[in-house]
C-alpha cells in the first residue's frame, strides 16, 4: 500500500500492523554491569516500549573452567576453597543481574534477575532465549573492530549470528559514550 505524504515522495506502510501478541512478548536483556549493557538497557526501553516483561540475563563462567597457576606451578585447590569461590562468584553473577534489572524496571520494563553458569556467554544466551520464546534478544556491544575484534570475539556479534530471535545490538555510538582506549 502506498501513502502520499506531505513531502511529496510517496511513503510505504505495512498492509498489516504486526500482531499485538508479538509486542508482549518478553525481552531477553543479556547484561554484565558493563557502560555498553546498561546502554542497551536504556535503549531497549525506548525502541520496546514501556511495560513488557524483560528478563535480565548476566552469565558467568564456571569456576571448574578457570586455571589456576601459581609460582611453583599448577597449584591443587581444596574442594571447600573451591566451593567458597563458587559461592562468591554466584552472588556477584546475582547482584549484577539484580542491577540490570533494576536498571530495566527503571527503563519501563517488568523485568526480573537470572543467572547462568556456561563457558560460552552467546551459547547460554541463545539458548536461554529460546528457552523462554523471548520476543527480542538486547545486548550491548564494545564496538570492536580489527585485531581485537578477532583475538576476543564479540557476544553481540555471535548471539546475532547463531539465534533465530530479532537482535537488539545497541552499539557505543548509540549511548552517547564510545569506547574508551
Amino acid at each position: 500500500m502506498v501513502a502520499r505524504g506531505g513531502g511529496g515522495g510517496p511513503r510505504y506502510r505495512c498492509p498489516m500492523p504486526p500482531p499485538a501478541a508479538a509486542e508482549q512478548r518478553l525481552v531477553l536483556i543479556a547484561y554484565d554491569g558493563s557502560r555498553q549493557a546498561k546502554g542497551a538497557i536504556v535503549e531497549a526501553g525506548r525502541e520496546l516500549g514501556a511495560g513488557r516483561r524483560a528478563i535480565v540475563l548476566t552469565v558467568r563462567e564456571p569456576l571448574d573452567q578457570i586455571a589456576f597457576v601459581g609460582l611453583g606451578g599448577a597449584a591443587t585447590i581444596g574442594a571447600e576453597t573451591v566451593s567458597a569461590m563458587q559461592e562468591a562468584a554466584g552472588k556477584e553473577a546475582a547482584s549484577v543481574a539484580e542491577e540490570g534489572a533494576q536498571l530495566a524496571r527503571e527503563a519501563g520494563f517488568d523485568a526480573a534477575a537470572r543467572v547462568a553458569v556456561g563457558a560460552s556467554p552467546w551459547q547460554e544466551i541463545v539458548a536461554i532465549a529460546d528457552e523462554l520464546d523471548a520476543g527480542v534478544i538486547a545486548i550491548g556491544s564494545r564496538g570492536r573492530t580489527g585485531l581485537p575484534k578477532v583475538l576476543l570475539g564479540s557476544v553481540a556479534s555471535a548471539v546475532a549470528q547463531h539465534s533465530r530471535r530479532s537482535v537488539l545490538i545497541v552499539h557505543p555510538e548509540a549511548t552517547g559514550k564510545p569506547e574508551e582506549g
